[in-house]
């Protein structure tokens, strides 16, 4: 299997990511637990750390179910066995976070992500509007209104 670097990581969760690993491997494939153990999960250094992928394409802590790729923190968050819910660059997705203050949000499309963009027309809900409570965990309850103030009411 081939390693590239995937997801960005803070710093600070680089310790919980690892107090969490065997919650998190109860819900992976054997292959990528294989990787784990061989390669370990984390790429970079300090101030520029991401998770590791498979064969330039998986999370290491991706994994499939029905068809739906899935994430091992996200389902044990859900099933209550941890109060980590995922990376936060992983939580935000599919807004990417750049700037030296972390504080220049992007929507990045990607062809995966097709589907999910036609619910939302569907459903009228916009990528800054389903991203809520990701941006909330990740800048506070004030700055979402705020830029929902500011803009979306332009667009309505």
């Amino acid at each position: 299997m081939k390693n590239a670097s995937g997801a960005p990581i803070l710093d600070e969760e680089v310790m919980t990511i690892k107090s969490n690993l065997d919650i998190a491997k109860k819900y992976l494939a054997p292959e990528n637990i294989d990787f784990l153990e061989s390669y370990g999960f984390l790429d970079g250094s300090k101030g520029d750390y991401s998770i590791k992928s498979i064969d330039h394409e998986d999370c290491v802590f991706s994994y499939n179910e029905e068809g739906i790729t899935k994430c091992a923190f996200q389902s044990a968050y859900n099933n209550q066995e941890t109060e980590f819910r995922k990376p936060i660059s992983c939580h935000l997705f599919p807004i990417r976070v750049s700037g030296a203050q972390r504080n220049i949000l992007k929507y990045e499309e990607i062809y995966e992500c097709r589907d999910a963009l036609a619910k939302g027309k569907q459903e009228d809900i916009s990528v800054f509007e389903f991203s809520k409570d990701s941006i909330w965990r990740e800048y506070g309850e004030d700055f979402y209104e705020e830029i929902r103030n500011k803009f979306l009411k332009k667009f309505n």
